[in-house]
């Protein structure tokens, strides 16, 4: 079909009137916009739609945006620039030249997409819902608040998933989010769902099926360590040698080796190792035992020769010439030792087991030591292999399998083999102790499990345990009784509660004193009256305590009945022979209230195995029940070392006695010091001594013309 010459001039003139009488009516919608016509404005661009649909809608779109009309519509305004934004490209290069002047341009276009998209977004904050932030992400794919928006989303999301704290919720989380900044610590909290839900029953059948059925899980180590735990909790030799063979590939093999070993050498001596080897063939150690047998004879201890330390034998014969700066005592077959200000460690043959490279060290226990390097702590084992990496700002003792330490700045707990067991979270941290171990979160103490469960809520200043099922906690300076799950006993209103003896605990406030039961309840009323020490002296001992009543001493029972009437004006703590004071002099009743050794002291303490501790004109000595003088009135002090033995000073010199008065050191040292539970050290002029407790034996280096 052709058409005529004159007929195409025609439809051509005619289209150009036409877009020209459009343009001249988008041009009046956006002088009408500018001058904030708004009504002109939406009248000119709703009726130019049509025909121009991208600039019109633009136009549209800006008025509906705007709040300072009657018309803003957030959701038009969504609508209408999006329709813009679409239909740009169907405008030719020519209109979109006659249009820019007007401020309509795809760039244009685009700001105003993202300041809607902003303005939903500012909505979707406020309602602050999933359903919201989907919404919102779904309808606005190009923001760049869209990440905010998922994030907010997923964090609501994992809120939930927290909350119901179950291997379905995390899980359940992981799949509709698999892409959330959330999911790594979804991923470790439902693992850690995932071994308490397996192994809530805690029976060894329930950690044995875990390993099993869930052998990625992170805390299929926490479940081998608790294996090992419910399999040796006898702690004897058939049950750790039962577990090397039923749980062959378990980590805690090889500790369970050592066990058995430790265990086995009661008696730490040539013929025991051998025996030990003909038993346990297979042990894993073995150049460890010839080691050993080789040094099993050696008893030594720290010379010290000019301003350099070896070590001698009980003998006094020096065994290591004196080449350190120190050295500590042999723990694990292994002692400390610095040379040119660097720690290592020798054995009993002054080989040298781990080289001299830290800067600090400590005596090995349970085959691990902590070392030192550039201020940070780390962990080895017995061949020097690091444990822990030398990177810990502050450490603790092994205690239970666990350690607590500190990266950055807060604490978690490792096991023995270096594995981080429970986050680093704690303010402070504390060595476990029969399963448990106090931390500190925020301001706040609590106890934990060994697998990090809060076992008492954090809601108090400190807490301590009052028996197994109660605490005591502090809220203000006060202290009162709860439940380990919180509950309130009795309120924060003692200013002291003292620790619970023979199912009584000492209380005071505001000067007075009572006595709590093993309930936590106050089952004797506070009308007794503070004294010094009344701490220790006051506590219930063999179901009797010392009171004070109108500025007098006697003795109630647990039921608060008088055993001995409130006479005397001073007392000490009960015992079968009581120290009281009358007058000025002190002496000892029996609890029959008669008079055994009268008074004849200017001080003294009550009976404690058989001995009382008694002054006279600033001197002390011991006495046995018969008031027989058995370590002389004529010390400064008199400090208890343990159950049989004090130790003694004059004005300068130190000495040991045994409670019967034996002297075990003379009285000739210049300083005397407890070293650990088998050793004093005794030094005099410059000599370091010791004296070995087990056997109340000296040890001291043998004169050279010997």
């Amino acid at each position: 079909m052709f058409i005529s010459t004159k007929r195409a001039v025609f439809l051509a003139s005619f289209f150009l009137f036409i877009f020209s009488a459009s343009a001249e009516k988008i041009e009046k919608g956006y002088e009408a916009l500018k001058v904030y016509n708004y009504f002109e404005a939406k009248r000119i661009f709703i009726k130019t739609i049509k025909k121009d649909s991208s600039a019109s809608a633009f136009g549209l779109a800006t008025i509906y945006f705007r709040n300072d009309n009657p018309f803003h519509s957030l959701d038009s305004a969504y609508k209408y620039v999006l329709i813009s934004e679409r239909n740009f490209n169907l405008i030719t290069a020519e209109q979109k030249a006659k249009l820019l002047p007007f401020g309509f341009d795809y760039l244009r276009i685009i700001e105003l997409r993202a300041k809607v998209s902003s303005a939903y977004y500012q909505v979707a904050t406020k309602i602050n819902t999933i359903v919201g932030y989907n919404e919102f992400i779904t309808r606005n794919y190009w923001s760049q608040e869209r990440f905010h928006a998922i994030y907010k989303r997923d964090s609501l999301a994992f809120e939930i998933a927290v909350k119901i704290n179950s291997t379905i919720g995390f899980q359940s989380f992981m799949n509709i989010y698999p892409t959330s900044d959330f999911t790594k610590v979804a991923q470790k909290e439902f693992e850690l769902c995932q071994f308490k839900e397996a192994t809530q029953s805690g029976t060894l059948t329930s950690y044995l099926t875990f390993c099993r059925t869930f052998p990625r899980n992170r805390h299929v180590k926490a479940a081998e360590d608790r294996i090992y735990e419910i399999s040796v909790k006898s702690n004897k030799i058939e049950d750790y040698y039962s577990f090397i063979k039923n749980q062959p590939l378990n980590r805690n093999v090889e500790e369970a080796w050592r066990k058995v070993y430790q265990l086995f050498m009661v008696d730490y001596a040539e013929d025991r190792i051998q025996e030990f080897q003909k038993k346990y063939p297979t042990y894993p150690f073995q150049s460890e035992l010839e080691k050993d047998i080789q040094f099993s004879k050696r008893q030594l201890v720290p010379q010290k020769q000019g301003s350099l330390f070896g070590f001698m034998n009980y003998e006094g014969e020096t065994i290591i010439d004196p080449l350190y700066e120190y050295v500590g005592f042999f723990h694990d077959g292994l002692a400390m030792a610095v040379k040119k200000g660097k720690f290592g460690y020798i054995d009993k043959g002054n080989n040298i087991v781990v080289d001299f490279i830290y800067d600090a060290g400590l005596d090995f226990e349970e085959g691990r030591a902590i070392v030192g390097l550039n201020d940070k702590l780390g962990v080895i084992d017995r061949s020097g292999r690091i444990i822990m990496p030398i990177t810990y700002k502050d450490l603790g003792a092994f205690s239970e399998g666990l350690i607590y330490g500190k990266l950055d700045s807060l604490y978690g707990y490792y096991d023995n083999s270096g594995f981080l067991r429970i986050d680093e979270k704690y303010v402070e941290a504390f060595s476990f102790t029969k399963g448990l171990a106090k931390v500190i979160l925020g301001k706040n103490q609590s106890f934990i499990d060994p697998y990090g469960s809060i076992i008492v809520p954090t809601n108090y200043e400190s807490i301590h345990f009052f028996n197994d099922s109660l605490l005591v906690f502090e809220t203000n300076g006060k202290y009162g009784i709860c439940r380990k799950n919180g509950q309130i006993i009795d309120s924060a209103k003692y200013d002291l509660i003292g620790p619970l003896t023979f199912d009584r605990a000492l209380v005071s406030k505001k000067g007075k004193i009572g006595y709590l039961n093993g309930s936590g309840r106050l089952t004797l009323d506070l009308k007794f009256e503070e004294f010094p020490n009344f701490i220790e002296n006051g506590q219930f001992n063999d179901n009797y305590a010392v009171v004070k009543l109108k500025g007098k001493f006697g003795i109630i029972d647990k039921l608060g009945k008088v055993i001995i009437p409130a006479t005397y004006s001073n007392m000490g703590k009960s015992s079968p022979l009581i120290a009281f004071k009358k007058g000025k002099m002190w002496g000892f009743i029996n609890r029959a209230n008669t008079v055994l050794i009268a008074p004849q002291y200017d001080y003294a303490e009550s009976f404690d195995q058989g001995y009382a501790f008694v002054a006279n004109q600033d001197l002390s000595g011991i006495i046995d029940a018969k008031g027989k003088v058995t370590v002389p009135i004529s010390f400064k002090e008199i400090d208890r070392l343990d159950v049989n033995r004090v130790i003694v000073s004059t004005d300068s010199l130190f000495g040991v006695y045994s409670l019967s008065g034996e002297i075990i050191v003379p009285v000739e040292y210049d300083q005397v010091r407890i070293l650990d539970k088998d050793f004093l050290i005794l030094t005099k002029s410059g000599e370091v001594h010791y004296l070995y407790l087990p056997q109340n034996r000296i040890i001291k280096p043998k004169d050279k013309n010997e």
